[in-house]
């Protein structure tokens, strides 16, 4: 649209003062139908308090508008004040900053609309100068940029109350506490953690040094979009951790996975490397201590390298072993310690034939289909494993031992002495 190049006269300045008062009510609801029409997040609104607080909220622009032309001077902070409560209405009805500024042009695009009727109406208001006001533009302005500092204030606000609830919940579902009725009760429902509810704990840990604690902020919400669901999980971020409790609602925990895996490789590509522990199932609020501990826990076998461990995929064996422990090492014996050390350096031929047989329930000829080796093949590597070790490939016993230094072998360090 055209920008005039003259000022409104004083006559002029009364003329649209005295139009923006007459219209008052017509123009907030030309506005509002306006800012349903155009932007989708108003669209999509039915509650009657909101629509009459952005009609309220139009009229209120109005009046500032008025009372900056009859003064005579621009706009003040002070005459913008009434912003603040509407700004931080549609933060908390999460209207975005970009849709919140939309719906604020729009009114501004009614009122200049306004002034122009006013002026193809009235050819003396014309002759006056009413074809543009540099008041009037002034004041768009001026309101605009002071409605983005508020609403940016108020959603900062709002994040900050909101982190605070979320830490007090978290706090309070650790010590094994049911939240009060409240703000925290209210976060807990919003996240799906109703009493007996399927959840699993995830606990992220990083690795490296991160920028600041925005990184760590936004790991979390990647996370969180990762574990996905119908409702958003309660995330928190904890000093130098991230906890995020999720509600499955009907799902697989093990479908959990590979969403967390993908977000994990796609954080540390950009310099975010974390360290990933899923808990098993548990029912909240009350398994929630046990499930942070399991997930801190896979946590400690990964460090101090980045990863994901996720419980619900492993199977009892593997929990018992999958932590390097020194007492645990010491009781298998030197020659099947040396045994696995030593094929483990060299490629693990003879450790990979003994875990397929052991996946095929000791069945040589199924373990050697499923190495796609002769049978003969996987015969002499069984039977070289025993010479070796001294064990018996067809005593349970004896198995077990194997595969536990196996499995012991593969989370413990041998590098170091």
């Amino acid at each position: 649209m055209q920008e005039p190049s003259i000022v409104l006269t004083a006559n002029g300045i009364q003329r649209v003062a005295a139009m923006l008062a007459s219209r008052r009510a017509e123009l907030a609801d030309k506005t509002l139908h306006a800012i349903r029409a155009a932007v989708p997040a108003y669209a999509n609104v039915d509650d009657p308090t909101v629509l009459a607080d952005v009609r309220q909220h139009v009229a209120e622009n109005h009046d500032a508008l008025r009372v900056s032309l009859l003064a005579g001077r621009p706009v003040t902070a002070a005459n913008l004040m009434f912003v603040r409560p509407h700004a931080t209405m549609r933060a908390r009805r999460g209207v975005s900053l970009e849709d919140f500024l939309h719906a604020f042009r729009i009114g501004h695009r009614v009122i200049w609309e306004a002034i122009l009727e006013l002026a193809d109406a009235d050819p003396q208001a014309r002759d006056e100068a009413l074809v543009a006001a540099g008041l009037v533009m002034e004041f768009i302005d001026h309101a605009s940029t002071h409605a983005a500092e508020t609403y940016l204030d108020a959603q900062q606000l709002l994040i900050a109350e909101g982190d605070r609830v979320r830490r007090d919940l978290l706090e309070d579902l650790l010590g094994g506490r049911e939240p009060a009725p409240g703000p925290r009760l209210a976060a807990a429902r919003s996240a799906g953690l109703v009493p007996r509810a399927q959840c699993v704990a995830v606990v992220a840990v990083p690795v490296t040094s991160l920028e600041d604690e925005l990184a760590l902020r936004s790991a979390g919400s990647a996370l969180a979009r990762a574990a996905g669901g119908v409702v958003r999980p309660l995330t928190v971020v904890r000093q130098d951790e991230i906890v995020i409790v999720c509600a499955l609602q009907g799902r697989d925990p093990c479908g959990l996975t590979a969403p967390i895996a993908q977000a994990q490789r796609e954080l540390a590509s950009t310099g975010a490397e974390l360290a990933i522990g899923v808990s098993t199932l548990f029912e909240a609020p009350a398994g929630l201590p046990d499930a942070y501990s399991e997930a801190c826990a896979a946590i400690q076998s990964l460090l101090p390298k980045a990863g994901v461990i996720a419980l619900p995929g492993l199977s009892a064996f593997d929990y018992l072993t999958l932590r390097g422990d020194a007492t645990a090492l010491r009781l298998i014996s030197p020659a099947v310690r040396r045994f696995v050390e030593r094929d483990l350096d060299g490629g693990g031929t003879l450790t990979g034939t003994l875990q397929a047989y052991a996946d095929a329930n000791l069945n040589a000829k199924e373990a050697a289909r499923n190495l796609y080796i002769h049978v003969n093949t996987a015969h002499h590597r069984l039977a070289r494993i025993e010479e070796k070790t001294g064990c018996d490939l067809r005593d349970l016993a004896d198995v077990q031992e194997l595969l536990i230094a196996i499995k012991l072998a593969k989370t413990t360090d041998r590098s170091e002495p």
